[in-house]
């Protein structure tokens, strides 16, 4: 029986998890591509004005600085995107008919409460 519960929780917990690590990893991803693809087509584009001889020199430099700064931060930035997808506040809209009918009600109280304040006609 308790092999059925811890089943069932763990299957309840994979649930929850995966239906947000999904976008989670997209997160994860865009946020890691983005800089590398920019910083990346900069550095790219110093390359090309640089003597054969530094260029060597310079991509050896790159590799062993991109590694130290990029590749320790790599988990926290996984990890922030997962917690930030998984507490993220579920809220549903409203229906488009449910806020028509709430902005219709409010046109006809306003135009009521309008009708009423206003003096009647001269007899």
């Amino acid at each position: 029986m308790m092999m059925v519960i811890g089943i069932l929780l763990a299957l309840g917990a994979g649930l929850w998890f995966g239906r947000r690590l999904g976008p989670a990893l997209v997160a994860a991803v865009m946020v890691m591509a983005a800089p590398l693809w920019l910083i990346g087509g900069f550095v790219l584009d110093l390359l090309r004005k640089l003597p054969a001889g530094l260029r060597r020199a310079w991509f050896a430099l790159l590799r062993a600085l991109g590694f130290l700064v990029v590749l320790p931060l790599t988990p926290f930035i996984f990890v922030w995107a997962f917690l930030v997808e998984l507490f993220r506040p579920n809220h549903r809209p409203a229906a488009p008919m449910q806020s028509a009918a709430k902005r219709t009600a409010e046109v006809i109280d306003f135009a009521t409460a309008r009708k009423a304040r206003r003096p009647g006609p001269p007899d």
